[in-house]
Order: structure tokens, then sequence, then C-alpha cells
């Protein structure tokens, strides 16, 4: 993919979306991310993943009112009549306000030189994590259900991530 096609699939349908799962792919050299749209889900694969970094997007005073297991169980914090705090149960992050490549990075230049490749960065924003890496190229796809990829129900069960 070239930098411009790389810069539009960051930007459509990554932005806006719900993040319904991430990590390394089951071989550990690419990162794996499903993106969901309405009914629609893409897999973002950052091949050749030399740095993945993610760190959480929760304010400091809402995870001391979010520790508790309970805020882990979507319905059962609903049965407990929805107490303040981030609710992670609800299984999905809003991509918001999602990907920024990541112009004349440092780190991706380092890793260029040292593996003789041409590296990327990039910063996934959502409302609950931060996800930055470190990558040589990006391959998306639509999935359909039914893929061994496809993430079933996740945003048919729980509303919008709350925080309270």
């Amino acid at each position: 993919m070239d930098l411009e096609e790389l810069r539009k699939a960051l930007e459509h349908p990554l932005f806006d979306s719900a993040i319904v799962k991430h990590g390394f792919a089951p071989f550990f050299r690419d990162y794996d991310l499903i993106a969901q749209i309405e009914n629609y889900q893409f897999h973002y694969r950052f091949t050749h993943c030399t740095s993945a970094t993610v760190t959480t997007a929760v304010r400091d005073d809402v995870w001391p009112r979010s520790w508790d297991d309970l805020f882990t169980d979507y319905p059962a914090w609903e049965r407990e009549g929805c107490p303040e705090g981030y609710v992670w149960g609800v299984c999905w992050s809003l991509a918001y306000p999602g990907a920024e490549y990541v112009e004349n990075s440092t780190a991706a230049r380092n890793w260029s030189e040292r593996l003789g490749k041409p590296m990327h960065e990039v910063n996934i924003l959502t409302n609950g994590y931060n996800i930055n890496l470190i990558f040589h190229d990006l391959i998306v796809r639509e999935l359909k259900e039914g893929d061994k990829e496809w993430v079933p129900g996740i945003l048919d069960q729980y509303v919008f991530p709350i925080i309270r």
C-alpha cells in the first residue's frame, strides 16, 4: 500500500468506529485490529510490527471509580443500577478521534534504517485506550459474517462505553 492509500485507510473506516478487537496476530509478527461501523467489520493488519504500545485513555480520576470487576460485566453493572465509572464490559472502544499517521516519525525512521525497509508510525486514539504502532505495511479488508476474524454481536449487546 502506498503512503496515500495508507493515509486514506487510516481515515475511513477507522475514524469514529468501534474497535472490537486488537492485538498481535497468532504468529506475533503483525498487529491486527477489527473495527466495526454499523453492521460492517474491517480487519486491519499492520504488517511487520516492530513496536506496539497500548496505554489507557481513561482519566486518572475515573480509574478508581471503575476498579471493581463489576465494570467488566455489562449486565451485572446494569443490575447494580449503573454506578459511576468507565464500563469496560461493553467490550469495545470508540475510535475517536481515531488514527493519526505520524509524519516524519523519528521512531519509524530509526526502524527503517535498522531493517532496510520503509516503516511507518500510527497513533490510534480511542475513548478507552491509545495504541501506537511502528509497522511496514497495512492490509485492510472487509469481513463477512462467518469469517474467522468476525467478532459476533458486540454492538448489538451493549451501548456506547460509558463514563459517568
